[in-house]
C-alpha cells in the first residue's frame, strides 16, 4: 500500500502533542433488521500517542473502547484503564509499549448529536442554548442524542475500520497493526475485522487481542434488572426512585445491552407493560437485538472471526471454574444465592411505610423455579395496607445452572449505584446487599467456546488441554490465551496478563517459531505458585529446563527431562518475572515469561 508520507508529515506534530482527532465514518452499517433503527454514519474521536523512541508513526497499537454509557470514559480514562501494579509499582501497559518503540492509538465512542438536517455534532462540541445546564435534544430542535458507548456495535465497528484504514495509509513502513478489544470493544473489534475480511479490504493487522470480551454474552442478574426497573418505574409517581431511571434507560435498555445480555428483562414483560413480568416467561431469554447481532457477526467468516489475524484472549473469569466470594469475602456464591432480603423505611411518605425487597440468583437446574426478586410495600393506616406485593421467579434451563454463580469477570455494583447517593431507601439498599460484585463476563463466554445447539454450560469445566463431550466443548478460536485461576474485577490488568500481552505484542523478543516445528507448548495456570504446569501437544524427549530471573541469575536448571502432554515440575521461587527456556536435544529453544505469585 501506498503510504501518505506528505500528509504524516503535515500532521506529526498533532501526533506528538496526541491532540483528539474527531471522525465520521465512511461506511455506514445496515441496522434495518433492528426495528425502528436508523441507520447513519457514526461519530469517533482517537488520540495517537507516539512511542517514546523515535516519536514515528510506524508500529500502530489500537485500544478499542467497550461499554460506556454516557461516555464516563474520556481518552484519557481509558489510556488509565492499562494501569496496573506488579513488582516494580504502578505502571502501564500502554507506556511499557510505547517504550518499546510502539504507538498507541486510543479510539473512544462519545456522546453526539444527530442534528435535523442529519450532521452530527459532538455533545463536548454543543451549546446549552436553553441554560438548564444539560445538553440534550431541547438544546437542538429536532436532534437525537446518540450515545456512543452504548450504541449499536456495527455502527461503532465501521468507526473502527475508518480508523483502521486511516492509519494503515498514514503510517511509516509496513509494520502490521496491534488491536486490543476490552470488552464491548472485543466485539466492536471482532466484527469490524470480520466485514474487512469479508468485504475483501485489508486490514493489515497482525494480531488481535480480545480481553475478557462477551463473545456468547454479557450477564447481569434478572433479579437486579427486575429490581431496579420496577422501582424506577413501577412504584408510581410519589414512589418511583428517580435516581435509578438513568440506569434503567441509560444502562440496561440501552442498543448495545440489548445486543449483549444473555438474559434481559424486556422478553420478560407482560404485554403491554413496563415493569410487570410475565409469569410464564421462566426461563432466561435475550433481547431480540442480541439474536440479530449474533447473526450478523457470524455470517461474515466461516468461522465468525477473524481468519488473517493471530487470535488470542485475556480473560478475568477463574480458567479452573472457582466461585466468586460473596460481600464478606469468605462466602462462596452459589446458584439461588440470597443477595437482599430486608425490610426497609421508606422517607417522606404521608404514612408509615415500609418495603420488603429481596433479590435473589437464577436458580440451579434441579431447583426448578425459585423466588428472583420479591417487592412487598405496606403502608400503616389502622392497620397494614398492602400497596405492592410483588414476586418473580425464574428458572434455569435444562443444561446449565443459572448464569449469575459462574465464574467470570466481575462487575463491580459500585458500577450500577456510583452517583446514587448513601441516604435514604436506595442507601439502606446498598448498604443491605450481600455481594458486591457479579459475574459479568462468563469464563466461556469470554474465551468462546464452542457448544452444541447453543446449549452453554456456564459452568463448563475449562481444561484446553483435553478434549470434552459436554454441550460446551473445549474448542476455542484462540490460538493462545491467558487465564486466573481465581475470579478478577472485569478488564483488571495485571503483572501476569500484561506479561502474556507483552509476549504477544512483542514476537520478536521471545519468538518459538522454530521450536512450534517440534511441538506446540503452552503454560498452564500462569502465574503459578508451587508448581509449573508445561502442556505439549506431542512428547519431547532430553529436554533441558531452565529459569533465569530478572537480573539474569539462573535459578532453576534440569536436564534430561521428558515432557509429556501435561508436566508438572515443582518450584520454590520468589515472587516475581522469570524467563523459562526449554531447549530439546537438537538445541532448538522455546522461550516464554512466567510469573510467580
Amino acid at each position: 500500500m501506498m503510504k501518505n508520507y506528505f500528509l504524516l508529515l503535515l500532521v506529526f506534530p498533532l501526533f506528538v502533542q496526541a491532540q483528539t482527532v474527531e471522525f465520521e465514518s465512511s461506511i455506514t452499517a445496515d441496522l434495518s433488521a433492528y426495528s425502528g433503527t436508523a441507520s447513519f454514519a457514526g461519530l469517533g474521536e482517537y488520540e495517537i500517542f507516539p512511542d517514546f523512541v523515535d516519536g514515528i508513526l510506524d508500529k500502530p497499537i489500537i485500544l478499542v473502547d467497550g461499554f460506556d454509557p454516557g461516555d464516563t470514559r474520556d481518552i484519557n480514562g481509558l489510556y488509565s484503564l492499562l494501569d496496573f501494579t506488579g513488582t516494580s509499582g504502578a505502571q502501564n501497559l500502554a507506556d511499557l509499549v510505547r517504550a518499546e518503540g510502539f504507538d498507541v492509538v486510543v479510539l473512544n465512542f462519545p456522546q453526539y448529536l444527530r442534528l435535523s438536517d442529519n450532521t452530527l455534532l459532538n455533545v463536548d462540541d454543543a451549546t446549552d442554548t436553553n441554560a438548564d445546564m444539560v445538553i440534550d435534544e431541547l438544546d437542538y430542535p429536532g436532534s437525537t442524542l446518540i450515545d456512543g458507548g452504548a450504541d449499536f456495535m456495527e455502527r461503532n465497528a465501521m468507526l473502527l475500520v475508518e480508523l483502521i484504514n486511516t492509519l494503515n495509509a498514514n503510517k511509516v513502513g509496513e509494520e502490521e497493526l496491534v488491536i486490543i478489544g476490552p470488552s464491548m470493544g472485543g466485539l466492536i473489534s471482532r466484527y469490524a475485522l470480520n466485514y474487512m475480511e469479508n468485504q475483501t479490504l485489508d486490514h493489515e493487522t497482525r494480531l488481535w487481542i480480545s480481553f475478557d470480551a462477551p463473545h456468547h454474552g454479557a450477564n447481569v442478574p434478572l433479579g437486579f434488572q427486575h429490581q431496579f426497573n420496577f422501582l424506577a418505574f413501577g412504584l408510581g409517581e410519589d414512589l418511583n426512585v428517580a435516581e435509578l431511571q438513568p440506569v434503567v434507560n441509560g444502562l440496561l435498555k440501552s442498543s448495545a445491552a440489548r445486543q449483549l445480555l444473555v438474559d434481559h428483562l424486556e422478553p420478560h414483560l407482560a404485554s403491554g407493560s413496563d415493569v410487570e413480568f410475565d409469569p410464564t416467561k421462566l426461563l432466561p431469554e435475550p433481547h431480540p437485538f442480541k439474536i440479530i447481532f449474533d447473526a450478523n457477526i457470524n455470517s461474515l467468516t466461516p468461522t465468525g472471526f477473524p481468519q488473517n489475524t493471530r487470535n488470542v484472549s485475556i480473560i478475568n473469569g477463574s480458567g479452573i471454574g472457582s466461585p466468586y466470594k460473596a460481600k464478606d469475602g469468605v462466602t462462596n456464591v452459589t446458584p439461588g444465592f440470597t443477595v437482599i432480603d430486608d425490610t426497609f423505611n421508606v422517607p417522606d411518605t404521608p404514612l408509615p411505610t415500609t418495603a420488603q425487597i429481596g433479590v435473589n440468583l437464577t436458580p440451579a437446574t434441579a431447583d426448578g423455579s425459585q423466588l428472583i426478586s420479591k417487592i412487598l410495600v405496606e403502608a400503616n393506616f389502622f392497620g397494614t395496607i398492602t400497596i405492592f406485593d410483588i414476586e418473580v421467579n425464574a428458572q434455569a434451563p435444562s443444561f446449565s445452572d443459572g448464569v449469575d454463580a459462574a465464574s467470570g469477570g466481575l462487575f463491580d455494583l459500585g458500577g450500577f449505584t456510583d452517583g446514587l447517593g448513601s441516604e435514604g431507601l436506595v442507601g439502606d439498599f446498598i448498604a443491605a446487599l450481600q455481594i458486591d460484585k457479579f459475574n459479568f463476563i462468563p469464563s466461556v463466554s469470554a474465551m468462546a467456546l464452542e457448544s452444541t445447539n447453543n446449549e452453554i454450560n456456564w459452568y463448563h469445566n475449562i481444561n484446553l488441554s483435553n478434549d470434552s463431550t459436554e454441550d460446551t466443548t473445549n474448542s476455542t478460536p484462540f490460538v493462545n490465551w491467558y487465564m486466573p485461576t481465581d475470579n478478577e474485577n472485569h478488564v483488571q490488568l495485571t503483572e501476569a496478563n500484561v506479561l502474556f500481552a507483552l509476549d504477544e505484542i512483542m514476537p520478536e523478543t521471545l519468538s518459538n517459531s522454530e521450536f512450534d516445528n517440534v511441538a506446540t507448548l503452552k503454560i498452564g495456570k500462569n502465574p503459578i505458585n508451587h508448581e509449573l504446569l508445561i502442556l505439549s501437544n506431542s512428547t519431547v524427549n532430553d529436554a533441558t529446563i531452565s529459569l533465569i530471573d530478572i537480573t539474569g541469575k539462573l535459578v532453576y536448571n534440569t536436564t534430561n527431562t521428558t515432557l509429556s502432554s501435561r508436566t508438572t515440575i515443582p518450584l520454590n521461587l520468589d515472587s516475581g518475572v522469570y524467563v523459562l527456556n526449554i531447549e530439546n536435544k537438537e538445541g532448538i529453544s522455546y522461550k516464554t515469561k512466567i510469573a510467580v505469585k
